[in-house]
């Protein structure tokens, strides 16, 4: 089947950047918004449940690192089939991605109905904020399918370039997860009040409405002739599965790296007392809200680099990422600004005080200065991780995450030397994942990279 009118592989790549980005974006935003309405009304509930889910958060996104890699996998392989006009591939891709990705939830369920109290003894709560978080934990590990379907379903509709769908359903989510949230915590309109337990029960049935009307878009008479849908026929293929795993273990070690690199820097920050710790919380806050543009454009640069590899379109691949580079760079340049000038404001709005407002000013004087820097390094990652080449992420994450940036700060605690300079231990560890993005990057074997696509080519 030909589409030569695809806006990706076609025309002005810019413009295909946009089209494809925006929508992204959009519902990343919306994604915080969700996160900041949860943590409201979890607040309310007073510091024991505050505790408890900002740790079951912390064991969660150790847990579904394999997940993460499966769906940057999936992003490759579907938008390598839309760019080459395998367009059949497509729902056999989709539900090998869903095999792996559903066997692993499995794993996470059992562990949700027999470990989750456990879980957080180990990682240092204490009895009561074990008990209470359990009642966070359990449900939302025990309910993963629906989370790891949303993510694969919406993965595969913005890797055929529609991700205005996505972005739609997105707002449906959150309208339901704003209204369920107080509903279910404070027990509203007669039900009863569940506590920290109604917020994970919010978020698993938001995310189940939001499975059934992707799954609904997929089959309306208007998509007939899309790629997007399951398979006819459920079948089994070793090799594609085989396939998908060599692409995402390596994107799965990063996300693994990264949770361990947050989790260790967390613990020598505490070191230097509560108002350190609650200052990097909020800085980190402030961090993700200002990758909101980067994270929206770096998977639309994903879209763009594997459809265009799958045309055959080096040329457009390399032009979408230098685009999207100076685009992000530019725009988180002005978020570094921002953030010095206007620091005391921002993080007094996020509730910072006396010490632990010292302490934040001190980190936005040193880090939004190299915003720009991870701008480029997330750009080419995600560019390379589009190929399918989805190693170098692990090996800079490894190099510049783990090693110099916990590992440099904990050598300055150690020496007894004073906060910024943990602080300043997060640029360097930034730098080193810059030089080894670019360095991969400039070699250029992600422009080669083949994707066994499986089937009759």
């Amino acid at each position: 089947m030909q589409h030569s009118n695809n806006l990706l592989t076609e025309g002005s790549v810019g413009k295909g950047l946009w089209v494809v980005a925006l929508p992204i974006i959009i519902s990343n935003f919306l994604a915080s918004i969700l996160e900041v309405v949860d943590m409201y009304f979890i607040g309310k509930l007073g510091d024991v449940p505050i505790a408890g889910g900002a740790m079951s958060i912390s064991i969660i996104m150790v847990l579904t690192t394999v997940i993460f890699g499966t769906v940057t996998a999936t992003a490759a392989f579907v938008s390598r089939a839309y760019g080459s006009e395998r367009l059949e591939r497509i729902p056999v891709i989709l539900a090998h991605s869903l095999y792996l990705a559903l066997a692993f939830s499995a794993i996470l369920m059992v562990i949700g109905i027999f470990w989750s109290q456990d879980l957080l003894l180990l990682l240092g709560a204490e009895s009561e904020v074990a008990v209470v978080g359990a009642r966070f934990l359990s449900p939302m590990l025990m309910g993963m399918f629906v989370f790891v379907t949303l993510m694969i379903l919406t993965t595969v509709f913005q890797s055929t370039g529609d991700s205005r769908t996505p972005m739609y359903v997105m707002i449906a989510v959150n309208i339901v997860n704003i209204v369920l949230n107080p509903t279910l915590i404070t027990g509203l309109g007669g039900l009863p009040a569940l506590g920290i337990a109604g917020s994970a029960y919010a978020s698993l049935t938001s995310r189940t409405i939001g499975v059934l009307l992707l799954i609904g878009v997929m089959y309306l008479p208007s998509r007939k002739n899309r790629p997007v849908r399951f398979p006819k026929k459920w079948t089994l293929e070793p090799q594609l599965i085989k396939d998908i795993v060599k692409i995402t273990i390596p994107s799965a070690v990063q996300s693994g790296v990264r949770s361990f690199a947050f989790l260790g820097m967390t613990a020598i920050v505490a070191l230097y007392g509560t108002a350190a710790v609650a200052a990097y919380g909020i800085c980190q806050r402030l961090d993700m809200l200002g990758l909101i543009f980067v994270m929206g454009l770096c998977t639309g640069v994903a879209v763009m680099v594997g459809q265009n590899l799958g045309a055959g379109k080096v040329e457009r691949a390399e032009k979408a990422v230098r685009i999207a580079m100076i685009a992000n760079a530019s725009f988180m340049a002005m978020v570094g600004i921002l953030y010095l000038l206007y620091a005391k404001n921002l993080l007094a709005l996020f509730g910072a005080t006396g010490e632990s407002l010292s302490n934040g000013i001190l980190f936005m004087q040193i880090i939004p200065m190299s915003y720009f820097v991870i701008a480029m390094a997330m750009t080419m990652g995600f560019a390379m991780n589009g190929a399918g080449m989805t190693r170098p992420g692990m090996y800079a994450a490894i190099a510049g995450q783990l090693i110099v940036q916990v590992g440099l700060a904990a050598i300055f605690v150690t020496m007894g030397l004073p906060l910024q300079y943990i602080w300043y231990a997060v640029v360097c560890g930034t730098v080193v994942v810059f030089l080894c993005d670019l360095f991969f990057y400039r070699q250029g074997a992600w422009k080669t990279k083949k994707l066994n696509l499986g089937g009759e080519n």
